[in-house]
């Protein structure tokens, strides 16, 4: 015959009991994911003020090279402990092309390539969890920084994937200026037969301005464009200030001034 606890305190504070049990670990359970949750927004933030200090060291009128790798190299061990791993691949890339891109400038490219390297494992490990913008955005211009350390074969056979990287990341959110930028600077760069011209690269950045609302380009990208515009022309004054003068459209002329004093005196003497 089946018991029945009516009538039995001890059987009725047994159910309370074993429900104050469930909701307590229930509770504890939340607490901990909102806890983790936490953590890692106070770690992804430690990182990120480091990353953006260095990136602005970078870019500063007075660049602070040595400086930029040293807090770059302190921002590591926040993203590394990260638990989301998309998000801890995308950061350990970005510091990683970062720093290949500062070394780069120091005339170190044995350890650039390394750092570039190194971010195309992270942001393809990132990108192996889901697709997502500024993944294929990122992936993309480490193989652009990649392809002046490769030889005419690599060239050839992995260039193309660059536009293909950068459509991507467009398509998946239309609104990534870095993307349009990136995507300006192949056409502007690439070979006739690989369907590059100034045109069409000036119309990528039109329709940048035109999707995003906005009609600057920040520092970091102004470098980037200004930079490659020189190298990839062989240092040809009257190439490179073709390249230059598509920048025209945006209305921040007193940055890219500065940038395109910058880096022609880098190279003046070329």
């Amino acid at each position: 015959m089946k018991k029945s606890c009516r009538g039995n305190p001890f059987c009725g504070f047994l159910k309370q009991a074993i429900i104050v049990v469930i909701m307590s670990i229930l509770f504890l359970g939340i607490n901990n994911i909102f806890i983790q949750a936490q953590s890692d927004n106070s770690k992804y933030e430690k990182g990120e003020n480091l990353y953006s200090q260095a990136r602005e060291m970078f870019i500063a009128s007075t660049p602070k090279l040595c400086e930029a790798v040293t807090i770059l190299e302190e921002s590591i061990p926040y993203f590394k402990e990260i638990e989301n791993s998309q998000l801890r691949y995308y950061w350990l890339a970005k510091v990683s092309y970062l720093k290949g891109v500062v070394e780069k400038e120091r005339n170190n490219h044995k350890k650039a390539e390394e750092d570039f390297s190194f971010s195309r494992e992270m942001i393809s490990e990132s990108l192996d969890t889901g697709d997502f913008s500024d993944g294929y955005r990122l992936l993309a211009d480490v193989e652009g920084q990649l392809m002046s350390y490769r030889n005419l074969y690599y060239k050839t056979k992995f260039g193309p994937r660059i536009k293909d990287f950068l459509e991507r990341a467009i398509e998946l959110d239309s609104g990534n200026g870095k993307a349009y930028v990136s995507l300006a600077m192949y056409y502007r760069d690439a070979p006739l037969i690989a369907g590059g011209s100034l045109k069409k690269s000036e119309s990528v950045l039109k329709k940048m301005v035109e999707i995003t609302h906005s009609d600057q380009i920040d520092l970091f990208s102004l470098y980037l464009w200004v930079d490659t515009a020189w190298v990839n022309s062989n240092f040809n004054r009257e190439k490179a200030g073709d390249c230059i003068l598509i920048l025209n459209l945006f209305s921040n002329q007193t940055d890219i001034d500065f940038m395109v004093e910058r880096i022609g005196k880098k190279y003046q003497d070329r």
